[in-house]
C-alpha cells in the first residue's frame, strides 16, 4: 500500500446509509463513548446462539452490571488501536443498535488487526452483515493495515461466506473447533466509501 495512503486516516464524522434486502435503511457511523446504552441494549436483542457466536462462551445469565461494564468497554475506542462502526435503526423514536463491526490491532503485529462482526437476530439474512464488514475493510484499508483475522466457529458458514464475497485472498485453518481467517488486504483495492477521508 502506498505511503501516502497509509497516512490517511478514516473520517469518524462520515455516515453511510445502507439498505437492506427487504428495503429497511441502516445507518452506519463510527462508534461514540455514548453508544455504550446503545449497545447493551442490542446485547438484551441478541438470541443466545447469536451470543455465543460472537463472544464464544454461554452468556444467556449474565449480570447486567457485567454487561454494563463490558458496554462502556467497548463503545470507548482508542482510534490509534482499534475501529468500530456501529449500524443504527430508529425503533419507537429513538436509535437502536442492530449491527457492530469492529478491529483491534494486534500487540506483536502491528500491521494486522481482529476482527469481529455481530447483527441483531431481526436483521440477520438481509444483507447487511456483508456490507457493514465491507465497511471495516476500508476503514483497515485506509488505515494501512495489510491483514485482518477473524475467529469464528468452524460451523459458522455465514461468516465463512461472508468474507469471502469480499473478494480478497485469505487463509484459513481448523483448530479445537474454531476457524482462523486471516484475511489479505491487497494494493490493489482502493478505498471508496465516505468513512476513508473527510473528502470522500
Amino acid at each position: 500500500m502506498g505511503a501516502s495512503l497509509a497516512l490517511e486516516q478514516p473520517d469518524s464524522r462520515a455516515i453511510v446509509t445502507l439498505a437492506a434486502r427487504d428495503g429497511r435503511r441502516v445507518k452506519v457511523r463510527h462508534m461514540r463513548r455514548e453508544d455504550a446504552v446503545l449497545l447493551k441494549r442490542m446485547f438484551y436483542r441478541l438470541s443466545s446462539e447469536t451470543r455465543y457466536r460472537r463472544f464464544f462462551v454461554p452468556l444467556d445469565k449474565v449480570e447486567e452490571e457485567r454487561v454494563d461494564l463490558e458496554a462502556h468497554r467497548l463503545a470507548s475506542i482508542d482510534p490509534t488501536h482499534e475501529r468500530a462502526l456501529i449500524a443504527l435503526v430508529e425503533e419507537q423514536g429513538r436509535d437502536e443498535c442492530i449491527g457492530v463491526a469492529r478491529y483491534g490491532l494486534l500487540d506483536h503485529r502491528r500491521d494486522t488487526c481482529e476482527a469481529s462482526v455481530v447483527i441483531r437476530d431481526d436483521y440477520q439474512g438481509a444483507g447487511l452483515g456483508g456490507q457493514l464488514f465491507d465497511l471495516l475493510v476500508q476503514v483497515a484499508l485506509v488505515s494501512g493495515l495489510r491483514h485482518m483475522i477473524l475467529l469464528t466457529h468452524a460451523d459458522n458458514l455465514g461468516m465463512i461466506a461472508l468474507v469471502k464475497r469480499v473478494g480478497l485472498p485469505f487463509k484459513g485453518h481448523h483448530s479445537a473447533g474454531l476457524y482462523e481467517i486471516d484475511l489479505m488486504l491487497s494494493d490493489a483495492l482502493k478505498p471508496f466509501f465516505p468513512f476513508t477521508s473527510t473528502e470522500a
